[in-house]
């Protein structure tokens, strides 16, 4: 089923009748190349099936679609989360206001996709700066 500009299509048997709308859609058709929302909703199927379905989940990510330039199609989920985490935290008795919020501005710039100044990470996990490596080197006292 192809998309045309200013219409919505709804799937035969579903059972939304003329203007009448129902949340009970049997099915959606989503526009995968023009449409960045329904790229995120594709991600996040692939991840919500990934243990149940690793196929599927593959197929997902491995499509022309499914591998985006930046980390996620679905920041938004990923920030939603780490808030609830946050306020989650900030009822224990040892919270670190300071440390959350250095992390949150760290996880938006991975989101965004900004490099971290000074490290190059290798496909190991490992940092390729040496400074890195020489500020996190553990000396025998």
């Amino acid at each position: 089923m192809f998309f045309r500009i200013g219409s919505i299509r709804f799937p035969p048997a579903s059972r939304l009748s003329g203007g009448s709308r129902s949340r009970d859609l049997e099915r959606i058709e989503l526009d995968l190349a023009r449409d960045r929302h329904a790229r995120a909703a594709m991600e996040a199927y692939a991840d919500s099936c990934e243990a149940e379905l690793p196929w599927l989940s593959e197929v997902l990510r491995q499509s022309r679609f499914g591998r985006p330039e930046k980390l996620t199609n679905c920041s938004s989920t990923v920030l939603r989360a780490f808030v609830l985490a946050q306020s989650r935290a900030a009822i224990q008795a040892d919270y670190a206001h300071a440390a959350w919020e250095h992390v949150r501005v760290q996880l938006v710039a991975v989101l965004a996709g900004l490099p971290q100044p000074g490290a190059h990470e290798t496909p190991d996990g490992d940092y390729g700066s040496e400074d890195h490596k020489d500020r996190t080197r553990t000396e025998p006292r």
